[in-house]
């Protein structure tokens, strides 16, 4: 369950630096729409400077300038900010988006509670991106393009050509910087997991809400604990036998009312350390119920300000090389 958005966080800049493409195509205003309620152009049918500079979009920063509530998807977005997007009167906006989200596959894999599958692969036209439509995102966006999250609503890893369009999108864009979040269980064999180490891929993050299967089985339905976290301890071992260092293997772990414990939490620490993961991290904010949310790390107590150093808004700031997150 999304925490609704603070009163003072009446702004948005999204609309003037950052896109969306969902498997179809179609462009949204961030990951947060991803039932594709505020389509704002095609790329299948429009160039990018027409989506870009086109009239949903500019009605978009329009409401955005005016007043933010008028779009319903707003209301709980935690991309809102307490100031005003610089020179928002400009509805056109001369430079392409610098970071963009692209969803290549919108299904999925596993049942997560808190994943909307009826309303992501029930609004789209495509479940699976072609690899000619992204590399037409992308020209869209070349050179230019500074920051790529290669996830929105479905397990991008399900597409066999995910290090080809990568490697796309980074030999188009110099100073491109390059992140996925994926439930790990597309890395089971020795080429999938070469693929995803060779793809010019930055970060990895592993989603292990748990250190025992029974925790893990308990919002990932479907997965497979022991398959998952033997697929990261094999992708770290090759990467350390192709002496490389990157890209970065990170450990999302979500913390629920039945994980969050020391002992468990303890438990995954040491796994990570064992496993040579680069960070274990924290995350909260993403139950879909009250029921499931960790009430031993409320926000403002003692408790999560203990962990703040592990949470992932603290940990992502700290990879090397990493763009400033907050400018995206």
């Amino acid at each position: 369950m999304q925490t609704p958005a603070p009163v003072v966080a009446r702004h948005c800049s999204r609309p003037w630096k950052q896109i969306t493409f969902l498997s179809d195509g179609e462009a949204v205003c961030s990951c947060v729409d991803v039932a594709k309620t505020m389509p704002l152009g095609n790329v299948n049918e429009l160039s990018m400077e027409e989506i870009w500079n086109g009239p949903a979009y500019k009605s978009l920063r329009q409401d955005c300038i005016e007043d933010i509530s008028r779009r319903p998807v707003c209301t709980t977005c935690p991309n809102r900010i307490p100031e005003a997007p610089k020179n928002p009167e400009n509805l056109d906006v001369e430079h392409r988006p610098r970071h963009a989200y692209i969803e290549t596959v919108a299904a999925c894999n596993l049942v997560c509670p808190g994943c909307d599958r009826e309303a992501i692969e029930g609004s789209r036209n495509g479940a699976r991106m072609s690899v000619d439509t992204f590399k037409k995102i992308i020209d869209g966006l070349s050179p230019h393009l500074e920051y790529l999250e290669y996830h929105v609503g479905g397990e991008n890893w399900a597409h066999k050509q995910s290090a080809e369009m990568l490697r796309y999108a980074k030999a188009n864009n110099p100073y491109l910087f390059t992140l996925t979040s994926t439930n790990g269980l597309y890395f089971n064999t020795e080429a999938q997991r070469r693929d995803a180490l060779l793809s010019g891929i930055d970060v990895i993050i592993m989603s292990i809400d748990g250190a025992t299967a029974e925790s893990y089985d308990r919002y990932r339905v479907r997965g497979d604990f022991n398959q998952v976290v033997e697929n990261m301890r094999a992708m770290i071992k090759m990467r350390e036998e192709m002496h490389v260092s990157w890209p970065k293997i990170v450990w999302r772990y979500i913390l629920f009312n039945w994980n969050d414990s020391d002992e468990e939490m303890n438990m995954a620490r040491e796994m990570a350390r064992e496993m040579g993961v680069d960070w274990l991290t924290w995350l909260l904010d993403v139950a879909p119920t009250d029921e499931y949310t960790s009430r031993r790390f409320r926000h403002g107590s003692p408790e999560l300000e203990e962990i703040r150093h592990e949470m992932w808004e603290t940990v992502q700031g700290m990879i090397p090389v990493a763009p400033r997150w907050e400018d995206y």
